[in-house]
């Protein structure tokens, strides 16, 4: 079954090249498997908000102040973390920055 978001993604028109589908497909669906609850439930938010982004619930800018959000709770969930979540963290922080913050949000 395609996620409504997974659509939606693939409908933007992307002539810069700034937008990596496949790697932000990649990182929701890593992140919801984590075995780090905290992650888990940041992969759950973000695939909530993208779903709501996508069947326009949601305005562009709440979508950016959520994923801002939740970088940023990330960030300090990672400051409590061992040396293996540290790096987990940092992964989904560098996906929201590269992926949406950098590149979804510039074209929609």
């Amino acid at each position: 079954m395609t996620l409504k978001w997974h659509k939606f993604l693939d409908n933007i028109k992307d002539s810069s090249g700034r937008l990596a589908r496949e790697e932000l497909k990649g990182l929701v669906a890593s992140i919801k498997d984590d075995s780090d609850e905290f992650i888990r439930r940041q992969g759950s938010k973000m695939e909530r908000y993208l779903n709501q982004l996508a069947g326009r619930k949601i305005t562009k800018r709440q979508f950016e102040g959520y994923v801002i959000d939740i970088r940023d709770l990330t960030e300090m969930h990672a400051l409590k973390m061992s040396v293996a979540s540290k790096a987990r963290t940092q992964r989904l922080t560098k996906g929201i920055t590269d992926l949406i913050i950098n590149g979804l949000l510039l074209l929609i």
